[in-house]
């Protein structure tokens, strides 16, 4: 063909915008796949070869493709801005293009030596090729270089472009699925009508899908953007444009993918970060997403890194994002800390059939606070425990807090907490102690058979030993063969008898006639007085028990 092309260029332009700029297989592979998009593409294929080391990787696409003044005009002019020329559409008016500043095609020789790239419009009978070689970029005199071309005859049906790399720099064999991942992460237009695949050297086919990611994601909870945001959020969104996913992960996510993305025209404008927000917060590491921001590419001026990797925060329309982002990352940290702690109090209570609150809450003692502290931090959003260690912990903590573990840690004699709990837990101290005065009183009337008295005449007869009028019930029944002094002995009845006279006196007589109700509200007795009493009677009750398993004393 004698119609000659012929690159312009700088030489320290190809050096450093393009052949240093791109290291990455995916970024550079994204220039041609953004390129397809503009071209009204609807399917474009990454091919990766692999003949006995001889590796290539060929990006095909079934876009409206290139005559030969398509490709001097733009594919090989340098650092043109179509959006500038007043070609913010694709060819069909459908697309808003994606490609901005004409430096694509130098990101290729990041990646391999040379191109082919072979291209056809629909309708023509010829199929154009173009063979673009690094070594002889660099050694061109001058500034222009002059790749070779070529037609040959094709179906006038047939069209799109396919663009061949070789000479690969990389030593290894690239991975089909990481790169579908990574190329995954990189668009945002994806749909129906363009759909991007991978193929690797066996003719396996990977889809490329920026959602496949959080799909895959064990999620706690997910907002979809504006949608799932609060009203105050809503209200203060920059643009009504912004669409996109966040994702709270149930297991921290990789330290790459922490964060959220921003797209604009359906490619990558900010890698994933959390804009200034401190990141401190372990909550952090399960957040991840993305939003489409096209609006901050709309204008003059130029915000996005030639690498598509960052965004310039500096202008009045990217601080008010930064600021927005910031706030919206906030909101989205404190509700997965929330919606976690829910959850995992919910499985907790679920499993063990234990009300939390109602547990710390019954214990009034000053262990409640570190029992609340236990519990809270078993719940923690930021947690790091799996489910099974964590029941473990909780099952020893309730071994050693019990529900209302300060009446448990007093060991009272089941007898006195069966008639007295369910008063002590509902604050009604005065009728949890006359209850179990109650009981020890009527045991004490069963056992001896003194019927119609006082509570204070039935322990004194039970327990008083004077000489004159013997007691009925001997408490050193259990020490008879012990070899105790016979002081001892005494002292020991008396005490029985003295502070089972005593308990009767100060915690039933003298409030005998109050109501409840206002023995409630003037804290009369407290949860501790209750407490204290009530293993007092435990106590005589225990003696009294033992006395009672042995043969009555004579």
């Amino acid at each position: 063909m004698s119609f000659p092309l012929t690159l312009q260029f700088d030489p320290l332009t190809i050096e450093h915008l393009g052949y240093k700029m791109y290291s990455h297989l995916p970024n550079a592979l994204a220039e041609l796949i953004a390129n397809a998009y503009d071209a009204d593409a609807t399917k474009v294929r990454v091919v990766l070869r692999d003949d006995q080391g001889d590796r290539a990787v060929i990006v095909e696409d079934n876009g409206h493709g290139m005559g030969v003044g398509d490709l001097q005009e733009k594919y090989l002019r340098i650092g043109r801005n179509r959006r500038a020329d007043g070609n913010d559409r694709s060819e069909s008016g459908k697309r808003s293009v994606a490609g901005k500043k004409g430096l694509g095609k130098l990101a290729l020789f990041g990646i391999g030596e040379t191109i082919l790239l072979t291209t056809k419009r629909q309708g023509t009978s010829e199929e154009l090729r173009v063979a673009l070689s690094w070594s002889e970029i660099k050694s061109a005199t001058g500034t222009e270089y002059h790749p070779a071309l070529s037609a040959h005859a094709a179906t006038p049906e047939s069209h799109g472009t396919s663009v061949e790399l070789t000479r690969l720099h990389r030593r290894t064999p690239v991975n089909a699925r990481e790169l579908a991942h990574s190329l995954g992460r990189l668009f945002g237009y994806l749909d129906d009508e363009f759909t991007i695949e991978v193929v690797d050297a066996a003719g396996v086919s990977r889809p490329v899908d920026r959602d496949a990611r959080l799909d895959s994601i064990d999620r706690d909870i997910e907002w979809l953007i504006p949608e799932d945001l609060s009203v105050d959020l809503k209200a203060k969104l920059p643009n009504n444009r912004i669409r996109g996913r966040i994702v709270a992960a149930a297991k921290p996510v990789p330290a790459e993918q922490r964060g959220i993305a921003l797209y604009a025209h359906g490619r990558l404008a900010n890698e994933p970060e959390f804009y200034g927000v401190s990141e401190s917060s372990y909550a952090f590491s399960y957040l991840t997403g993305y939003l489409d921001v096209d609006y901050i590419d709309d204008g003059a001026a130029d915000v996005i890194s030639t690498d598509r990797r960052s965004i310039s925060w500096d202008g009045d329309l990217t601080v008010e994002l930064n600021n927005y982002l910031q706030e919206l990352l906030r909101w989205a940290s404190l509700e997965r800390r929330a919606a976690r702690k829910k959850a995992t109090k919910e499985r907790i209570e679920s499993d063990h059939g234990v009300d939390l609150d109602g547990w710390v809450g019954s214990i009034r003692s000053e262990e409640r606070d570190a029992v609340g502290r236990a519990a809270s931090i078993l719940t923690s959003a930021d947690s790091a425990l799996d489910d099974k260690d964590r029941d473990s912990l909780f099952e020893s903590l309730r071994t050693i807090a019990p529900d209302y573990a300060d009446l448990h840690w007093r060991h009272l004699h089941p007898a006195i907490k069966q008639v007295s709990e369910s008063y002590y837990e509902s604050g009604h101290f005065h009728a949890a102690m006359s209850e179990a005065l109650k009981r020890f009183v009527n045991d004490i009337r069963k056992a001896t058979g003194l019927q119609g008295q006082e509570a204070s005449a039935i322990v004194n007869q039970a327990f008083k030993f004077d000489g004159n009028d013997p007691a009925q019930i001997d408490v050193t029944q259990a020490y008879a063969d012990a070899g105790f002094d016979i002081k001892t002995l005494k002292n020991i009845r008396n005490g029985q008898w003295k502070l089972s006279d005593g308990v009767v006196a100060a915690f039933r007589n003298p409030v005998a006639h109050e109501e409840e109700l206002l023995l409630i509200e003037t804290e009369a007795m407290t949860y501790q007085d209750c407490l204290d009493a009530l293993s007092i009677v435990s106590h005589l009750y225990r003696h009294f028990e033992r006395a009672m398993d042995l043969p009555s004393s004579s």
